[in-house]
């Protein structure tokens, strides 16, 4: 049975997080990223985010983001990365629901 884990991702994401992969890897949880804290992410945290999802999809994990600023999300949507804006949920009409 899988359980589901929050990580806070506080500040930049400019490189993998390698608590996020540990527990990825283990196998046995859905993930939950929670952005409250984060203040930014590069093109090298935007490729890890997508692996991230890539590599949960063979795992058969559940990864969800929540709490992710506008500008955030507005870096995801120009990134043109599919996966990221579905981790995020639906849209609602003044952004995204997470």
């Amino acid at each position: 049975m899988r359980t589901r884990e929050v990580f806070n991702v506080k500040g930049s994401i400019s490189k993998s997080i390698s608590d996020v992969d540990r527990l990825l890897a283990s196998g046995k949880i859905d993930l939950t990223l929670d952005f409250k804290e984060a203040t930014f992410v590069s093109v090298d945290g935007l490729e890890w985010l997508e692996e991230l999802l890539l590599r949960s999809q063979s795992l058969q994990a559940k990864v969800s983001f929540v709490n992710v600023s506008p500008e955030i999300y507005k870096v995801f949507k120009v990134a043109h990365i599919d996966s990221l804006l579905e981790a995020c949920g639906a849209l609602s009409q003044s952004g995204p629901a997470c």
